[in-house]
């Protein structure tokens, strides 16, 4: 069984979002030391409110893959990318199937910290669930491989996939705001499509129920302790 590689990075979230990593089996923990607005990687940075994040010293930066926007406060979260090789035994072709084994890792991870009885933490392995805002806000839909709580998102998982491997970023939340998204995102980006389907995004955000976790260091050394038996 390959071993894991494990590192842990202290900078801003911008350069830690822009770090190349080596194609090899590791585990990046990712203590960043500026809160900030991460967007996906398809998404435009015409969609923040630089005026907002400007005053309270709030970057807007872009991660390289996919999904909506996560805003990481400083201090409340967890943040884990787990890179595999692509001759790696845990690289899957299917996209979606690829990221079950992060799940289930998570789930586990999270049952062993006693967050909660680990039937109760359950994997998606269905296609991506969409809500009004899921194409905006990362938690606001659910795709393959995130852990669920009491039907409440509690681990979401991007994926950026190169010729030489796939990285898995994941994100843990202490404490999530609906309040920070609507400071730091201008919704009125998609006020016509929300009018056409009679949606109001401010009721929409406040639909988003994130389940929350503590002992994150609890919980990231869980994490690398199980992946070791992955």
């Amino acid at each position: 069984m390959t071993s894991w590689r494990f590192n842990h990075l202290r900078d801003s979230a911008e350069s830690i979002h822009g770090r190349e990593l080596p194609a090899e089996r590791a585990i990046w923990r990712a203590s960043i030391i500026d809160s900030a607005v991460v967007l996906g990687s398809k998404q435009s940075l015409d969609i923040v409110n630089q005026a907002a994040c400007e005053r309270d010293g709030i970057s807007a930066v872009r991660r390289r893959s996919g999904g909506g926007v996560v805003v990481l406060n400083a201090d409340a979260h967890l943040w884990i990318d787990f890179v595999v090789p692509r001759d790696d035994e845990l690289w899957r072709d299917d996209v979606g199937e690829s990221m079950w084994w992060v799940g289930e890792l998570w789930a586990d991870a999270l049952a062993k910290c006693e967050i909660a009885d680990r039937d109760q933490l359950r994997v998606h392995r269905g296609g991506l669930e969409r809500s009004a805002l899921s194409d905006l806000i990362c938690f606001g839909g659910l795709g393959p491989g995130e852990v669920t709580l009491h039907g409440q998102k509690l681990v979401g998982i991007s994926q950026r996939r190169t010729r030489e491997m796939a990285r898995f970023q994941c994100v843990v939340h202490q404490r999530w705001s609906p309040d920070a998204y609507r400071k730091y995102l201008l919704f009125e980006k998609f006020e016509q499509q929300a009018s056409e389907r009679s949606i109001s995004l401010d009721a929409e955000i406040s639909n988003i129920v994130v389940a929350e976790a503590s002992g994150l260091n609890q919980i990231a050394e869980a994490v690398v302790e199980l992946a070791a038996f992955v």
